[in-house]
């Protein structure tokens, strides 16, 4: 009896022994052939970048964009490190996102998303601004939006190619979404968002009057005023301001 246990220990052991050397033998093979097929892969002509397109322009000149991609094209496109790239295009002050897709073997597809202006900001010119406080130049295309115009601001507030940080651009971006959010077609109607020191005051083109903000708590205002507009309405044609700054009331004043 214990010479048939031993035979079937060594006959056990030697099968895991060939296991082992099976399984070493199979790692080898796969770890050879996939430095191989990496070899060949991140070597081959075939896979070199041959076309590089953009899409998703509107606005942005194309050539302005393929001038940052221009060492792209001859990389491999295994290899290629689209995330710089994308990092290139982002610089451009309308773009605000981009992805990227890889068709093999030789095709590059980089989609742009284009800041959206909400506001133009006049100084002593205009300015398109997005909802981010982001200041895009006037180009061609600027003179034929229909955007509300931020006034009250100067050159120093604002540099093209540049998030603005002053705080009045924002408070007015601020009530101007709110307006868009809560407000209806009222926001369509906005023709001036005008900042001071006192803080904001909107203009209505369509109303023919003026909100007074302040310098806080927009959303509440501005709520205020539209949960009682119609009754605004109806209550007076000739008034020309709105002020909205006190917490209980609203005080309204004629036209001059």
């Amino acid at each position: 009896m214990g010479i048939g246990r031993t035979k079937k220990q060594k006959n056990r052991a030697l099968k895991m022994a060939l296991r082992r050397i099976f399984a070493v033998f199979v790692l080898g093979v796969l770890v050879v052939g996939s430095m191989y097929v990496y070899n060949l892969l991140t070597t081959s002509h075939r896979l070199d970048i041959k076309s590089v397109e953009i899409n998703g322009l509107s606005r942005i000149e194309t050539g302005d964009l393929v001038e940052l991609l221009g060492d792209l094209e001859g990389q491999n496109i295994l290899l290629a490190p689209l995330d710089s790239y994308e990092e290139r295009l982002k610089m451009h002050p309308r773009v605000r996102h981009v992805s990227t897709k890889r068709i093999l073997p030789d095709r590059v597809i980089f989609g742009v998303e284009e800041r959206e202006p909400v506001a133009l900001v006049f100084t002593d010119h205009f300015l398109e601004v997005d909802k981010t406080g982001m200041v895009l130049a006037e180009d061609k295309y600027s003179a034929l939006l229909d955007l509300p115009i931020i006034t009250g601001l100067s050159n120093k507030d604002v540099s093209v190619g540049k998030t603005s940080t002053d705080p009045k651009l924002h408070d007015a971006l601020k009530a101007l979404d709110v307006c868009t959010n809560i407000g209806g077609e009222f926001a369509a109607d906005i023709s001036e968002l005008k900042v001071s020191k006192n803080g904001i005051s909107i203009r209505s083109l369509k109303a023919d009057c003026v909100l007074v903000l302040g310098d806080s708590d927009f959303e509440s205002r501005l709520k205020k005023y539209f949960l009682l507009k119609e009754t605004l309405d109806k209550k007076d044609q000739n008034t020309g301001l709105i002020d909205l700054r006190f917490e209980d009331q609203i005080v309204l004043r004629g036209r001059i």
